[in-house]
């Protein structure tokens, strides 16, 4: 028993097997958590391990805390689950190495210092309409490179001027950081693996267990290697290329998929049983999402079962039908997702909206976007802002070119990254997935839904 459930087989087989680098490929709703803590209860209870020879992390502190909680109240044991940084920090503190972390705005105050003091045409014509680019460029590159020069070299030639201003700025920037002794939380993973590899670190980790690694960018890849260097521990990753979203940040999906040639030897574990969706959408969001086929084969099941989960709901008018469309579902514990922060207020006015909690007839009513709503799920989910518009799902808006040579895993399907995004939206719900739709201008995903999967799917006009 595993927080009073009992483990399916293939989350038995996830959790005891213990002698070998694993990749858990995980699908939604297949209960990755249950299983690691599982992993942790075996290798602490069967196999003897102390709990501070696991190493634990996982991609944010609320996950973190969470995953802790379970742990702890399993195990009846205290221990500390990380997020990467935390990770870093607590690193860097061991060699008692003093810094202060710098204000997250610092980057893009310096570089709007610099071209406000240049006054310089050249330079305003070049950026003028995209200043915020250089502050994320220059994040993912201290996520995942070392060597601007490189860039530059491979750089087409009409770009080299745009990207030797960047550079100026970035070494501008790690002037002012080292002359007020600051450290980012890019910086923070670079020392850590730096210290790690020239003296080692300060642990016994005999395993090491990481959530969500598909959402892991190089830089924090280098980290582990650099730990499993020194402490030859085993390595257990778990995770879903079809819910890889965060590609904008810096992350990487090659580290998920190229796991077992970075980590020999190394086996490939599958959970491809859901407990949160029905049999018929993970078919529709399975079918959907592997219409890439860049993304890992696997067919997830169910013994749930609800004839027709998906429900379109076709609107004239988007705030007054946007009530009928919480009448017609008539449910507490709904779950609203959109594209953007403030795609709710276009649906909906104010004066029913408090911090993103709705105040209707109903209770347990909330918004998110999808990105925050990763990892959690709700009775039932209403997805709005299904347009065909730029700023719709998927969005429109083109990549700035010159991120092409800071970003490391690139959209080659279209949308490849939106259509991940959408299967998130799609699997949240327990049971209904309602779609608040302009039937004047569906968004391309909801006309190829309509297309393909029409048996699973039924239409209200509002």
């Amino acid at each position: 028993m595993v927080l009073n459930n009992i483990l399916d087989k293939q989350q038995t087989k996830c959790a005891i097997t213990n002698n070998i680098n694993t990749i858990i490929i995980a699908g939604a709703g297949s209960g990755k958590s249950l299983t690691m803590v599982g992993k942790i209860k075996y290798l602490v209870n069967i196999l003897n391990i102390s709990i501070n020879d696991i190493l634990c992390i996982t991609f944010t502190n609320d996950a973190a805390k969470s995953l802790e909680n379970k742990i702890n109240k399993e195990l009846n044991l205290n221990t500390k689950v990380y997020t990467f940084h935390k990770l870093a920090l607590e690193i860097i503190k061991d060699y008692n190495l003093t810094y202060t972390i710098a204000d997250p705005n610092l980057l893009e105050y310096i570089t709007n210092e610099i071209f406000l003091s240049l006054n310089n045409p050249y330079l305003y014509k070049l950026f003028k309409n995209n200043i915020n680019i250089i502050p994320r460029f220059i994040h993912l590159y201290i996520s995942n490179f070392n060597n601007f020069n490189l860039i530059i070299k491979k750089a087409l030639k009409s770009d080299i001027p745009y990207l030797l201003i960047i550079k100026k700025i970035l070494d501008i920037y790690t002037l002012e950081k080292q002359s007020q002794g600051l450290i980012d939380f890019d910086d923070m993973l670079q020392i850590a693996t730096n210290l790690v590899l020239t003296n080692g670190i300060n642990k016994t980790y005999k395993y090491i267990i990481i959530d969500e690694y598909q959402d892991t960018s190089k830089k924090e890849g280098a980290l582990i290697k650099a730990i499993i260097n020194k402490t030859n521990a085993l390595i257990t990753v778990v995770g879903d290329d079809f819910q890889s979203i965060y590609r904008f940040s810096g992350c990487d999906l090659a580290n998920f998929l190229n796991f077992k040639k970075e980590f020999k030897p190394a086996k490939t574990l599958y959970l491809t049983t859901t407990y949160r969706n029905s049999n018929e959408l993970i078919k529709v969001a399975g079918s959907f999402i592997m219409q890439n086929k860049r993304q890992i084969k696997k067919h997830l099941t169910s013994s749930k079962r609800l004839n027709k989960p998906l429900i379109i709901l076709y609107y004239k008018n988007i705030k007054k039908d946007f009530l009928k469309a919480l009448d017609y579902i008539n449910q507490d514990n709904l779950m609203i997702l959109g594209r953007n922060n403030n795609d709710i207020y276009d649906v909906l006015n104010p004066i029913y909206i408090n911090n993103n909690i709705i105040s209707y007839k109903y209770s347990n009513i909330y918004y998110k976007t999808i990105h925050k709503s990763k990892g959690l799920e709700e009775e039932n989910v209403l997805i709005i802002n299904l347009t065909n518009n730029i700023n719709s799902l998927p969005s429109q808006i083109k990549e700035e070119s010159l991120l092409k040579y800071v970003l490391i895993y690139k959209d080659l399907y279209p949308y490849e990254e939106e259509r991940r995004l959408f299967y998130v939206a799609l699997t949240r719900t327990k049971n209904y997935c309602y779609l608040y739709v302009n039937k004047n201008n569906p968004s391309i995903f909801i006309e190829e839904l309509n297309k393909h999967y029409k048996k699973y799917i039924s239409i209200i006009n509002l």
